[in-house]
């Protein structure tokens, strides 16, 4: 899919988009992500030890190929979200937002005046450092604005967090969600699937964008059927376990008893 469009104005209109999680500092994993296919990246500052040189790397190597970035900062902290756009993130998603002041706070870090407070500067990389300029105005139209949903807390007041002004979408977190409801890593639980699908319907009814992580191919099947409309697949540390296990466990010949490999065959 061409980048020329925003992130934001696709989750407007509803457009399907299948992305996945990067917590493995690698420009060079980015780029093989970028040339994949997929949709999107989440450049996952939470739990991978990303940093602004590996993000903006990052960032430009996504570029280069044409894939979308989302950056999930690690918390609210408006510097957080503003550097995460100065760089180049399409759009930057916030974990456990639990309340509609916390969203407020979060659309207010990623708005120039008037429609919040980021800090502005013309010179940013996202700016083409000045050679942009309706820049305020373009970020503003183009940068996509995500919470996330992962507790009970959030579940609670979703309802007045759909109703946050200049908020784009709400990202459901499924491993979250199952520790919050007592039943740690189960994502399959019936209570888990339950809040998430409330979650989302209640998202769909307001017309605001859906997203979630999905651990597989299965499980993103699942969620594109009840209606979810961006899902991060899998994280790259582990699609490459994964693979790497597949192939040893599918390369390696059977284990024979008694038998040595000798040079020369002798």
């Amino acid at each position: 899919m061409s980048a020329s469009r925003s992130l934001r104005s696709l989750l407007a209109e509803g457009r399907r988009l299948l992305g996945t999680f990067s917590i493995i500092p690698s420009a060079d994993l980015i780029e093989i992500i970028a040339l994949s296919g997929l949709d999107f990246v989440i450049i996952d500052m939470e739990h991978g030890p990303f940093g602004p040189e590996t993000v903006r790397a990052g960032l430009m190597a996504a570029r280069a190929h044409g894939l979308r970035v989302v950056v999930r900062v690690r918390t609210a902290e408006a510097a957080l979200v503003g550097a995460a756009l100065d760089v180049g993130a399409d759009g930057v998603l916030v974990p456990q937002v639990g309340s509609a002041d916390a969203a407020r706070a979060v659309v207010e870090a990623a708005r120039f005046a008037p429609e919040g407070a980021r800090g502005a500067n013309p010179y940013v990389r996202a700016a083409r450092y000045g050679a942009t300029a309706d820049w305020f105005a373009a970020a503003n139209r183009d940068v996509a604005v995500m919470v996330m949903i992962e507790g009970t807390a959030g579940i609670a007041a979703l309802p007045e967090i759909l109703q946050v002004p200049g908020l784009d979408g709400v990202f459901l977190g499924p491993v979250d969600m199952s520790h919050s409801l007592g039943v740690p890593g189960h994502i399959d639980h019936p209570s888990v699937r339950a809040a998430l699908e409330e979650a989302a319907a209640a998202a769909s009814a307001r017309n605001m964008a859906t997203a979630v992580f999905a651990p597989d191919e299965a499980h993103a099947r699942t969620w594109w059927e009840a209606g979810i409309q961006l899902v991060a697949c899998g994280v790259d540390a582990q699609l490459v376990r994964e693979r790497l296990l597949r192939l040893a466990e599918g390369a390696c010949p059977p284990a024979v008893s008694g038998e040595r490999l000798t040079a020369g065959g002798a």
